[in-house]
């Protein structure tokens, strides 16, 4: 891949980037640290074919961005990438890829931490109607609630229409 400026990631996106190291195996490189990676589909060794399929199997929230250089005969979104860009990209297209396919990821992390504090605070509804002493936990719990919810609904505003579409399905997938 090659970018019109090789900084432009690094300059303009609140991300760590690492480059794979092929003097070491992929399988000790992947790990769920990592919000989106980029693939090159026309990677031979490894085989990205491969490497897409461990890293669904291993981190299965991690975005993958397919990059080649050719539109392909085998859609890397069928396979399981998330989005894939045929070069040549602009720096912006890929940017504005990379930024949405990771607010996706943060909108369903958020939603997952809404549906868990909704139903942690269910239970403690339950065991307060029960004259359970919970009072403290279900005062927490409901201010985490609405925290995340907050955050949630930020991050919605971001999204546009397809792209909350496209996280709305992800959940509903899992």
């Amino acid at each position: 891949m090659t970018l019109e400026d090789p900084d432009v990631l690094d300059r303009r996106m609140d991300f760590e980037i690492s480059d794979a190291e092929f003097d070491k195996s992929i399988l000790d490189q992947i790990d769920e640290s990592y919000d989106v990676v980029l693939l090159d589909w026309n990677l031979e060794i490894p085989d990205a074919r491969g490497v897409l399929d461990i890293v669904r199997q291993r981190t299965p929230d991690t975005r993958i961005l397919a990059l080649m250089s050719d539109v392909p005969s085998e859609d890397p979104i069928d396979r399981g990438a998330d989005e894939f860009l045929v070069q040549p990209v602009s720096d912006e297209t890929l940017y504005r890829t990379i930024e949405r396919l990771a607010l996706e990821k943060e909108y369903e992390e958020s939603m997952n931490e809404l549906f868990r504090l909704a139903t942690e605070r269910a239970l403690l509804q339950t065991e307060r109607d029960s004259d359970a002493d919970v009072t403290d936990q279900y005062v927490s719990v409901t201010q985490e609630l609405q925290e995340c919810r907050d955050r949630a609904a930020s991050i919605r505003e971001e999204l546009s229409l397809e792209e909350f579409d496209r996280a709305l399905r992800q959940l509903l997938d899992e």
